[in-house]
């Protein structure tokens, strides 16, 4: 990396409000098998004289050293090398305020499918267990299939999608063990591994991995989810051409609508012909939060749901005085003949496409009135704000 491509990256991110956080590279070892800071320290002495804000991590799935650069690195050490890098944080003024993320380790769910040298929980642990109070949030990596071996079946089944729920599950286990309650990050991730499932991963049919992602992880109290990644690769936000990709559309529509506070959602499967309850099987999955933004009045909630039933219709029917409510419906479907494997999604009934190279279109929802139907097709998703909903923790 030059001092050009550091310049740049940190001038567009100023740019587009991102906030960057930067992985420092954990192999440059001195003769005693110590992290050698050197080259991180001309980059951090770097960024301070330009008055960039940069957040920090060392190092990038540790765990997997063995298989992808043939050393390494016992989590014991890494820790070692953890607290070097804070040491340097609270050294100076200007970097004290800065974050400090890891050991981003790879998925958990996943390790028997590529054959890695250490087993992640029990990496992990250790490292925890030797610095539990050195990062400010420890970060994982996850996917859920193989790029290489990923069909189009495999986005919609809910064992799979499930997968997710079983990792967080253990990896707040491992972290509560040293620091329970701190923050937990899903500080890399995507649908496929091995830079995405070409034509599925960048397809509409990646939409129902990565909004089930999103609710899962919001549910279950995680702070922050990267995504692998906004260029680059099948599973990127946009294309070669710099065009967007299914998933960019349901994430700029997800941080449009959907707020940080997380709700309480729970779905009930009945039966339309005989008015019984029925086994839900996974087939549809509904989140809410509270609205975003201020478009929409203060006390609004916006649900979002996801379809994986393959025949019918599914008929959403709020309860109590929610169904009193008038609902703007974003409804993402494929557009045209392909079906789940499109690049291109209709924003109810209607193209989503750029008017300009730095124009985005406008998001215009489908206005219900009270008691209207809120029905969502066989295999899609969308989002539902119910408006002026008047919760008082919104």
């Amino acid at each position: 990396m030059t001092v050009e491509d550091w310049d740049n990256i940190n001038q567009f991110s100023e740019k587009v409000g991102w906030k960057l956080i930067f992985g420092l590279n954990v192999l440059l070892r001195n003769h005693d098998n110590r992290w050698d800071y050197t080259n991180a320290m001309e980059l951090i002495e770097y960024t301070i004289k330009r008055g960039y804000h940069v957040d920090w991590e060392l190092g990038n799935e540790p765990n997997s050293f063995r298989k992808t650069t043939g050393r390494e690195l016992d989590a014991s050490i890494l820790a070692e090398d953890f607290k070097t890098l804070r040491g340097i944080l609270q050294s100076r003024v200007e970097l004290k305020n800065c974050l400090l993320a890891g050991p981003d380790i790879t998925s958990s769910g996943l390790d028997k499918y590529y054959g890695l040298g250490i087993h992640p929980d029990k990496y992990l642990d250790a490292f925890l267990r030797a610095a539990p109070d050195v990062t400010n949030a420890t970060t994982w990596h996850q996917y859920y299939i193989d790029g290489k071996t990923a069909v189009l079946e495999n986005f919609t089944d809910p064992n799979i999608l499930d997968m997710l729920i079983r990792e967080i599950e253990k990896i707040k286990d491992i972290v509560n063990r040293y620091k329970p309650g701190s923050s937990i990050w899903l500080g890399e991730t995507g649908s496929a591994y091995g830079g995405g499932a070409p034509n599925l991963s960048d397809a509409y049919v990646a939409g129902f991995m990565w909004l089930d992602k999103l609710g899962v992880a919001a549910a279950n109290g995680l702070d922050i989810v990267i995504r692998q990644q906004f260029y680059n690769g099948h599973y990127a936000l946009l294309d070669k051409h710099l065009n967007p990709n299914p998933d960019y559309w349901l994430s700029v529509i997800y941080k449009r609508l959907v707020g940080s506070k997380v709700l309480s959602a729970k779905v009930t499967n009945f039966d339309l012909y005989s008015n019984e309850v029925t086994d839900n099987n996974g087939c549809v999955r509904v989140y809410a939060h509270c609205t975003a933004g201020t478009d929409y009045p203060v006390g609004s909630i916006t649900m979002y749901a996801l379809s994986l039933c393959k025949e019918h219709t599914t008929k959403i029917v709020l309860s109590d005085d929610l169904s009193k409510l008038a609902v703007d419906e974003y409804l993402l479907t494929p557009h045209g003949d392909e079906a789940l494997t499109t690049k291109r999604v209709d924003l109810n009934g209607k193209i989503l496409k750029m008017p300009s190279d730095s124009t985005l279109p406008d998001f215009i929802p489908r206005h219900l009135q009270p008691g209207d139907d809120i029905l969502i097709p066989p295999l899609t998703f969308g989002f539902f704000v119910l408006v002026d909903a008047g919760v008082k923790i919104c």
